[in-house]
């Protein structure tokens, strides 16, 4: 959750009998809904945003399934793109909000995509931020790492870069994982305090639980079928994405862009987490 601004609400809403928890900011017609990403964090990678635009409007932000103040459940079965995206909509109608400027950031974009596309009618325009959109090649060393997931490792190898990425490496070394993981996050200089941050909230939940976050492959989006989705979307959007980001290449948010017929802002020097290392430039 977020931590360091007080709620004007909160509650949660249950989805196949585990709590999803949500907060309120601020107030006024026009609301934003700041999506969830992948369970490694909660809601308060979020934290630079949310006073910001509560000064301005009506905020809600919530922890999907995994992390924060959301239950953790550790089956396939409760993850995947679709339901996370479906949550959403979840949170509105316990909001009591019709329709809403939504944003997602990472894996969050790829459920931004997915909601406009499946829920129209709820969606006034989606911003999408270092979106991991499966629309353009993933990064040769992650897509190696992927291929190598499931792998025996040997606890004497030193498991340098990305073969940390390792179901294995992940239940023995989550930590020294979390570190990794999150300095390819933030690739900018000077970036300890961020990375420090991450890894708190990365430690708010297990090994067990994100291994369990791939969900089940019906449950997830597709190349094809991001092409799909965004064909769909009719409401104004917004891509923003580093030249920088080591976790969805700059190509995915192109593509995405030329897809949506969408304005692109690029961040010149930023990795995949403009909006806490940028916050000032990303608000704007």
């Amino acid at each position: 959750m977020i931590v360091e601004s007080l709620p004007t609400r909160a509650g949660d809403v249950m989805r196949d009998g585990q709590r999803i928890a949500w907060q309120e900011f601020g107030a006024g017609e026009n609301v934003v809904l700041l999506l969830p990403t992948w369970s490694i964090v909660h809601s308060d990678f979020w934290r630079y945003q949310v006073p910001f635009l509560a000064e301005r409007c009506r905020v809600i932000v919530f922890d999907g399934l995994g992390n924060g103040a959301s239950d953790r459940p550790t089956e396939a079965a409760y993850y995947g793109d679709l339901p996370f995206a479906d949550d959403a909509v979840l949170v509105l109608d316990a909001c009591g909000v019709e329709r809403a400027a939504v944003v997602g950031t990472s894996q969050g974009g790829v459920w931004a995509l997915a909601l406009a596309a499946r829920h129209p009618e709820r969606v006034a325009a989606a911003v999408f931020i270092g979106a991991n959109v499966p629309l353009a090649p993933g990064h040769p060393v992650r897509v190696a790492a992927n291929a190598a997931f499931l792998d025996e490792i040997d606890e004497l190898d030193e498991h340098p870069g990305w073969a940390k990425w390792n179901r294995a490496y992940w239940l023995s070394h989550y930590r020294e994982f979390l570190e990794f993981f999150f300095g390819q996050c933030f690739t900018e200089p000077d970036s300890a305090a961020e990375i420090a941050h991450f890894v708190e909230m990365g430690l708010q939940t297990s090994p067990n639980v994100l291994l369990a976050t791939a969900g089940d492959d019906d449950a997830n989006v597709t190349p094809e079928l991001a092409r799909a989705y965004a064909a769909a979307v009719s409401c104004p959007t917004l891509v923003i994405h580093g030249d920088e980001d080591a976790i969805a290449p700059l190509a995915r948010g192109e593509e995405l862009a030329r897809l949506l017929r969408s304005e692109l802002v690029v961040m010149r020097g930023s990795g995949h987490e403009p909006q806490c290392r940028n916050p000032v430039v990303t608000n704007a």
